[in-house]
């Protein structure tokens, strides 16, 4: 495969990241106590962290956790979090671990209308908010601008449309042997994912693992096939030109016109664009019914046995507002680390106006091509674990069963492993 799995990819501070993350650490250590402590697995939050330090008497220190939405509850012996912000929080155990977030609309410290609404209600557990939306990443699909003539839309694509789009990229030789492929399902872990999702898998949180639509699923694996089937003769045919022509990094080969997509997500499309001028363009991707937000939007909430909620409310207060995120957008583009950094703790801002005016100054190619709110799908609510339930379980089952061979006269079916012998075997070596 040519990307195992996205979340792999998408720790985007690095090394310096992770230096000033430790710095910052080690410096607010012993004042921990009088610190807002705040958890999170978003290192670029270090920049953000410092950014009030800098500016404000009271202080926060950011202590990173590899999984915050599993750390919950704290060691016996572990400093408590006053706010945790990270993926993954959404879960049926949210009041049990957050504080209503209620006050900061009844007292009008934070207007509601700024955010994006369908987001707001995300962060809700029975009519009360536990949790303010902080960022988000959608899907997208990534070509070389030479190669613009075969994209129909200028904003959204639709998976019938990438499909159609590679049908009229891909090139056979006078021998079957593919000099242009424009995109195959097989080649990206994420799309085969992303493709169930789209047909209606519908993933969600369950007593046990997840629960899913298994004819939903059954039904997309059968399209990928079909997909496979029609444009490239078989998985193999796939697998070798990708193996022949894709092992440069995606901005060469994208370039080099012998494939016409790669997908990926907003953040890392501007991860690997940076600053230059690339000759790269891209497409959201739709599942017809709207742009589905990523599985691991973030989210902030104070933890409900938080030390210094006085102080978190200021923390919280300062963060949404628009011209603190113009800063933190600032301080990163000004501080010029050797990785990049994307918008608001590596995603889209949760507040509408900062995407709608600010993020177009620092992302140029974002100027009218922003989706419209009621265009946005907010995921379905997950376990904490998901992430690798996903790794684990979704994709390696995604994988076998999405492979697509031409079928043989006198030569049996392949028989498959079902989602659910996936989990089961999961549940045996786990538990």
């Amino acid at each position: 495969m040519r990307r195992p799995n996205g979340s792999q990819n998408r720790f985007l501070s690095g090394a310096a990241g992770l230096l000033a993350l430790c710095l910052l650490f080690c410096s607010c250590q012993r004042g921990q106590e009088d610190a807002v402590v705040i958890w999170s697995d978003r290192a670029e939050l270090a920049s953000c962290v410092e950014l009030f330090n800098a500016t404000h008497d009271i202080k926060a220190v950011l202590v990173y956790k590899d999984s915050v939405s599993r750390s919950l509850p704290p060691a016996r012996d572990e400093v408590p979090p006053d706010l945790v912000i990270g993926p993954w929080l959404k879960t049926s155990a949210v009041k049990k671990h957050f504080s209503p977030a209620e006050k900061f609309f009844s007292q009008n410290k934070l207007p509601k209308q700024i955010f994006y609404a369908n987001m707001l209600a995300y962060g809700s557990s029975g009519g009360t908010q536990y949790l303010l939306p902080v960022s988000f990443n959608l899907p997208a699909v990534v070509f070389g601008e030479e190669n613009a003539g075969y994209i129909k839309d200028s904003h959204i694509l639709t998976l019938d449309q990438i499909w159609e789009a590679d049908a009229d990229f891909s090139r056979e030789d006078d021998k079957g042997v593919y000099q242009k492929m424009g995109f195959a399902p097989s080649w990206d872990e994420d799309f085969l994912y992303f493709a169930a999702k789209a047909k209606g898998a519908a993933f969600a949180e369950s007593e046990s693992t997840f629960s899913y639509d298994r004819n939903a699923l059954d039904s997309a694996v059968k399209y990928l096939q079909n997909w496979t089937l029609s444009n490239h003769t078989s998985s193999a045919a796939e697998q070798d030109f990708m193996f022949s022509y894709l092992y440069k990094p995606e901005s060469e080969w994208l370039s080099e016109g012998r494939s016409l997509f790669t997908y990926m997500n907003s953040r890392e499309f501007y991860t690997m664009k940076g600053d230059s001028d690339s000759g790269l363009s891209f497409r959201w991707v739709s599942t017809g019914r709207g742009i589905p937000v990523e599985d691991d939007m973030v989210c902030m909430g104070m933890y409900k046995r938080a030390r210094n909620p006085n102080k978190a409310e200021v923390f919280i207060e300062w963060f949404f507002r628009e011209d603190t995120q113009k800063a933190m957008m600032e301080r990163s583009r000004d501080m010029a680390l050797d990785t990049k950094e994307f918008g608001i703790a590596g995603g889209f801002s949760s507040i509408k106006n900062v995407n709608a005016s600010l993020f177009p100054s620092f992302y140029h190619e974002l100027l009218g091509n922003m989706p419209p709110e009621e265009q946005l799908v907010l995921p379905e609510v997950l376990p904490a674990r998901f992430a690798i339930f996903k790794e684990r379980i979704i994709i390696p089952f995604l994988v076998e069963n999405c492979q697509a061979e031409q079928a043989e006269e006198n030569k049996p079916v392949k028989e498959h492993k079902s989602l659910d012998g996936y989990i089961a075997d999961w549940s045996r070596q786990a538990f």
